[in-house]
């Protein structure tokens, strides 16, 4: 089959991933759409397409049927036996999944997110959350005035795990701003809630302690 010019599928896929690197969204989703019908007896090459395609929906704003796009990818990934194919659409929706959340919270005042969350644990991942995607967006005063609204959240919360992710939080604020010595701090706290509360959110807190922490000069 012949797809603008090109009878290779492999050919099409990287002239959409050039296209989508391009800022040429539409492009790259028409000619993912048009390759896709004679694919049906390549799986491999199927799912790389719909990554491409989720990857297009996305960039376009169309955040809903890029995830819908990826749900059905790990299915037909899944029944075609392609463990690393679903992983890998897997993480893809999982980090697209995330920086749509944290668009959405970005958006939101904090007035509204307190009325949306009654549940003080809630409000305080909601707060934390919401810090860390004005850091994203370089805001970091926007960031500093929500902390103290995180803080009395996780104060007000029975639940003595829902202060981790306030000290995660924290961590990063206090890394945006160069306070390394509050950072070192915070994230040595959240390990030690973590030990106490939640042992899964330890490799985390490693992790986090390994990429925002390290020494530039090691």
């Amino acid at each position: 089959m012949t797809v603008e010019g090109t009878d290779d599928p492999r050919s099409a896929l990287a002239l959409a991933a050039n296209e989508l690197g391009a800022g040429q969204f539409e492009d790259a989703l028409s000619r993912v759409k048009a390759l896709q019908p004679s694919l049906s007896a390549t799986p491999d090459l199927l799912a790389p397409s719909r990554a491409l395609e989720a990857r297009a929906l996305a960039s376009l704003g169309r955040g809903e049927e890029a995830l819908l796009v990826l749900d059905r990818a790990q299915k037909d990934a899944e029944a075609a036996n392609l463990p690393e194919h679903v992983e890998g659409l897997g993480r893809l929706r999982a980090g697209l999944a995330q920086a749509f959340e944290m668009e959405r919270l970005a958006s939101m005042s904090a007035d509204d997110l307190e009325r949306q969350a009654e549940d003080p644990v809630q409000r305080a991942v909601l707060f934390s959350n919401k810090i860390v995607a004005a850091l994203s967006v370089g805001d970091i005063e926007g960031a500093r005035a929500l902390l103290p609204r995180a803080r009395m959240a996780a104060e007000l919360a029975e639940d003595p795990a829902a202060l981790l992710p306030v000290l995660l939080a924290t961590t990063q604020l206090c890394v945006a701003t160069n306070d390394v010595k509050t950072a070192r701090r915070a994230l040595d706290a959240a390990r030690k809630v973590a030990e106490a509360s939640e042992p899964d959110a330890i490799p985390l807190i490693d992790e986090m302690a390994g990429y925002l922490l390290r020494d530039p000069d090691a």
